[in-house]
């Protein structure tokens, strides 16, 4: 996902070991994201809706293509950024949360309830 594409960055600056990690993965739960497990020299994964997504490194580039964003960083000691495609009030959760069979396929599988 290139720079050029980011319609939306927000930066996390706490401070403290993974505290800023910690802030955005909060922001992006409550902004309805799901954001993939950590990978060292990748940046994490993240999709609009309620998604288990592979690691970075485990994605092929279409479905790096397909991600609605990334978190970024030093995940360790900040700043952690957040980049999205798509501003996040521009994208309804129930227009992203679709049946697998209508979302492109990517490397993640919607959590069952």
């Amino acid at each position: 996902m290139s720079a050029q594409y980011a319609a939306f960055t927000k930066t996390f600056t706490e401070p403290g070991t993974f505290q800023a990690l910690y802030a955005a993965e909060k922001w992006l739960d409550e902004n309805g994201y799901s954001h993939g497990p950590g990978s060292a020299m990748h940046p994490r994964p993240v999709l609009k809706g309620d998604f288990i997504i592979a690691k970075w490194k485990n994605l092929t580039r279409k479905e790096i293509a397909q991600l609605d964003g990334k978190i970024d960083g030093n995940f360790r000691e900040g700043p952690v950024t957040v980049t999205l495609k798509v501003e996040p009030q521009e994208i309804p959760l129930s227009s992203t949360s679709l049946a697998p069979s209508t979302r492109p396929a990517i490397c993640a599988s919607p959590r069952s309830t």
